[in-house]
């Protein structure tokens, strides 16, 4: 009886362990984005707006850097002839980053994550052929896009995908089977204690 009961504990501990690995990046993402109240920091977005063709710099652009989860703006001044942009005391979280040019709007490809008091470091290059992939709430409708220059996409990690979750689903329920199973056999194999 004491082997069962430690093979169906093993198995349990399985499942929970195996669930963990399965959801526990869903459940960070969803607690991080309960937080209550804005974080504070001093964290800033700077780097180079481009035209078009990635080379040549753009002067007279603002960028302006949204907090998705309070809508909060925070606006660059506008680009020199090196087209160099730099926002500062952002508070951690993540940005939608628009390109104002000439009245036109660009909204960046993706958002940005900053954390507290972090410094980060994006170029980008304003694609007026190329439609922007989302509008931007209390905004105009942009002009075009604005892609990260010098950077490819990164794929997720296989076991983030949905292929991953399955196989470590399959995995988890063939590991619960077989100490079970290990279970059974054991409980099969036992002798009495008493005649």
């Amino acid at each position: 009886m004491a082997n069962r009961n430690l093979v169906v504990s093993r198995a349990a501990l399985a499942l929970v362990v195996s669930i963990c690995l399965t959801f526990g990046p869903a459940l960070q993402v969803a607690r991080a984005a309960q937080g209550a109240g804005e974080e504070t920091g001093h964290g800033s977005i700077h780097g180079t707006v481009y035209q078009a063709d990635e080379k040549e710099s753009l002067a007279g652009a603002k960028v302006t850097a949204i907090n998705v989860r309070t809508g909060k703006q925070y606006t660059s001044e506008a680009t020199g002839k090196s087209g160099n942009f730099d926002i500062n005391g952002l508070p951690g979280g993540t940005y939608d980053l628009v390109i104002e040019i000439e009245g036109k709007l660009f909204v960046a490809d993706h958002i940005l994550d900053v954390g507290q008091g972090e410094s980060v470091s994006k170029s980008f290059s304003i694609q007026p052929d190329k439609p922007a992939n989302r509008t931007i709430a209390k905004m105009p409708a942009p002009g075009g896009s604005a892609s990260v220059v010098g950077e490819t996409e990164l794929k997720p990690p296989f076991w983030t995908s949905t292929n991953g979750k399955i196989l470590i689903g399959v995995l988890t329920i063939g590991a619960a089977a077989a100490i079970i199973n290990a279970a059974n056999n054991n409980d099969n194999n036992a002798s009495p204690s008493s005649p």
